[in-house]
């Protein structure tokens, strides 16, 4: 008896949280992914090529683009702005894992190195506000 009442109270606790507008997900902060070349070594071309690769895995992924610029300001610190940068956001640090480590962008990715060297950094965000 108690195991069947278990599972009634848990669905009539999931019915409340979800009609409240409350997710599992919503616990999850998002992550943050920034992209910054370091150093160009092909043609524009191939960038262009690679964003366009970009565009169609990222929603799979629940990923979007926040920024991406080739005009760039140095705020703070030595040397220069990076000359292209971009930030995605996707809706947690394993949605990143995933992205990065799949196929498809393996792939994709090849065609982003073979004409610049990048740094990639996964960011983990804030968690939502209350």
């Amino acid at each position: 008896m108690g195991k069947p009442f278990g599972l009634a109270a848990a669905a009539t606790l999931c019915l409340v949280l979800s009609s409240a507008g409350w997710t599992v997900a919503d616990e999850e902060p998002p992550a943050f992914v920034i992209v910054e070349r370091t150093a160009t070594t092909g043609p524009e071309i191939i960038q262009q090529e690679y964003a366009n690769l970009a565009r169609e895995i990222l929603p799979k992924y629940a990923a979007r683009y926040l920024a991406r610029s080739q005009e760039n300001t140095l705020l703070e610190g030595d040397g220069v702005a990076p000359c292209c940068m971009a930030i995605l956001q996707f809706p947690n640090m394993d949605a990143v894992k995933s992205w990065y480590g799949s196929a498809e962008n393996q792939e994709a990715s090849k065609v982003r190195q073979s004409g610049a060297r990048f740094r990639i950094i996964a960011v983990q965000g804030l968690p939502p506000a209350k």
